[in-house]
């Protein structure tokens, strides 16, 4: 029996790594909290450049577009966000909008929404918000460190709620993980 495959050089298993300017904007990701969000009503575009301006340091870890009005538009129809008033939106949908760009990325909307719908019967929107962004932020940091480093449940009481959405946050920090490495080794 003879082998015919092509023999494998030691550059062919060295292991590739994220640019470290990468690795260290992840690891210093800072994102708003609820009560760092707008205060004042925006526009459905200023809305989506908002949401892209906070969604950019992921922007390689995400499928993009982010947001788009019909995006919104739809979220409005099936009761996801709350419609805006007199074509503005305010802080919570504005939270609501960033926790679906998040949550979309692993999940079907209709899942997205039965997690809110959960996440509803346990905690008030600031709580649900910040929650999820210091879940994702600890994630983050955990997923790109060079150390393995255990995530730390940030909530106040761990729930079953809570654990539903800290497995959310983890999964779309695996697929932005797994997503960045490819993409940088040439996937597109």
């Amino acid at each position: 029996m003879s082998d015919t495959s092509v023999s494998i050089s030691p550059e062919d298993i060295q292991p590739t790594v994220l640019p470290d300017a990468f690795i260290r904007k992840l690891n210093t990701l800072s994102l708003p909290r609820y009560n760092q969000l707008p205060n004042v009503t925006l526009y459905r575009d200023q809305v989506i450049e908002y949401i892209e301006l906070w969604m950019e340091p992921l922007s390689i870890c995400v499928e993009q577009p982010v947001i788009t009005p019909s995006m919104i538009n739809n979220y409005v129809k099936v009761g996801l966000v709350p419609a805006p008033v007199k074509k503005q939106y305010g802080r919570e949908q504005i939270a609501r909008l960033i926790s679906i760009c998040i949550f979309k990325q692993v999940l079907p909307i209709a899942a997205v929404q039965a997690l809110f719908n959960i996440q509803r019967l346990s905690y008030d929107a600031p709580t649900a918000f910040d929650y999820v962004i210091d879940q994702l932020e600890a994630s983050i940091r955990a997923a790109f460190s060079i150390e393995q480093v255990p995530v730390p449940d940030t909530a106040h009481q761990v729930t079953r709620e809570s654990l539903l959405v800290r497995s959310a946050v983890s999964s779309f920090v695996s697929k932005a993980y797994l997503m960045s490495y490819l993409k940088f080794n040439g996937f597109k």
